[in-house]
């Protein structure tokens, strides 16, 4: 990732957030960024045990060509869903609760570096909406996630869902939301090899209180919510037909 891409990234946030139909942020100062980078570990036993886990699976399926990073809604992709997506040899590295600076933690295990996947498929961010961490911060977690994959496996090809919509009627920090999601294109575009799922979005969207895709939480996917996305991914991925 160049440093001319994160550059563009952020200016084209800071565009997205502005104007008289948004609540603008104010801007990340060194605290905001600080959170959503300086690597942690898991802040409940719980998820520390699912990263221990997931930890161990790392060293013993060293040839998984497909792996899967991302909080809960990741690690509770339907496993069968999750293959119809993407086809065998996955591994499913996601932990739930898991925010940017907990991937990062992730990222440092020695067993990650075992592993050299062709494709890796990310969705992480929506925890650190709901802490209340800021866009741009965000924003700057993902770019240094990209780019400790890229150092650690050799650029494999990237496949990034954005931040899905949450809450009741999706409308959970959407402004900030979609901006971000916007901003990660623009970060994704100058890395190349990678696919942004924006599909997912419009699909998974809901109007009402509550919605067929999503548990009653309004965060969490059912097995339709998973069907949709996989085949917003699917989709996106599909090789564009010939003239």
């Amino acid at each position: 990732m160049t440093r001319g891409s994160h550059v563009r990234a952020v200016v084209a946030l800071s565009v997205l957030l502005a104007g008289p139909a948004r609540a603008e942020e104010p801007p990340c100062d060194a605290a905001d960024i600080a959170v959503a980078t300086i690597p942690v570990p898991p802040q409940s036993a719980t998820a520390y045990r699912r990263a221990e886990l997931v930890g161990r699976a790392a060293a013993q399926a060293p040839g998984a060509g497909i792996v899967l990073l991302g909080d809960s809604l990741t690690e509770l992709w339907p496993e069968a869903l999750a293959r119809e997506t993407f086809g065998d040899g996955l591994l499913n590295l996601g932990v739930g609760s898991d925010r940017t600076q907990n991937v990062l933690w992730r990222l440092q295990d020695a067993r990650y570096a075992r592993l050299a996947p062709r494709t890796v498929f990310l969705m992480i961010g929506t925890n650190n909406l709901g802490y209340g961490d800021k866009a741009c911060a965000i924003l700057d977690g993902i770019r240094r996630i990209v780019d400790r994959i890229d150092a650690l496996w050799h650029r494999p090809a990237l496949v990034v869902v954005g931040t899905p919509p949450r809450g009741r009627k999706s409308a959970f920090r959407d402004d900030a939301r979609t901006a971000l999601n916007r901003a990660v294109a623009e970060l994704l575009a100058g890395r190349g090899g990678a696919v942004l799922v924006e599909g997912a979005d419009a699909a998974l969207r809901c109007a009402d209180d509550q919605c067929p895709t999503f548990l009653p939480d309004m965060v969490h996917l059912t097995p339709e919510g998973y069907a949709t996305l996989g085949a917003a991914i699917r989709a996106r991925r599909a090789p564009a037909p010939a003239p």
